[in-house]
């Protein structure tokens, strides 16, 4: 498979890295009821984290042209 030849390939980068928003809500969701644990300074590090990436990723490359 030749990924040079894939349509809008910027626009499939780009929602790959938004969807990690969602990922990031799911993801403290279930750990808080999961643990029962909603405010954590390890919990809310992996969520910056994740939403930064997504952010910075999805602005990057949902504008490269």
């Amino acid at each position: 498979m030749n990924l040079e030849n894939l349509p809008d390939q910027q626009k499939i980068t780009a929602g790959f890295y938004y969807f990690l928003i969602p990922l990031a809500a799911a993801f403290w969701i279930g750990w808080g009821l999961f643990h029962d644990v909603w405010f954590n300074i390890g919990l809310y590090a992996v969520l910056v984290v994740m939403v930064g990436f997504g952010l910075i990723g999805g602005f990057v490359y949902g504008k490269a042209k």
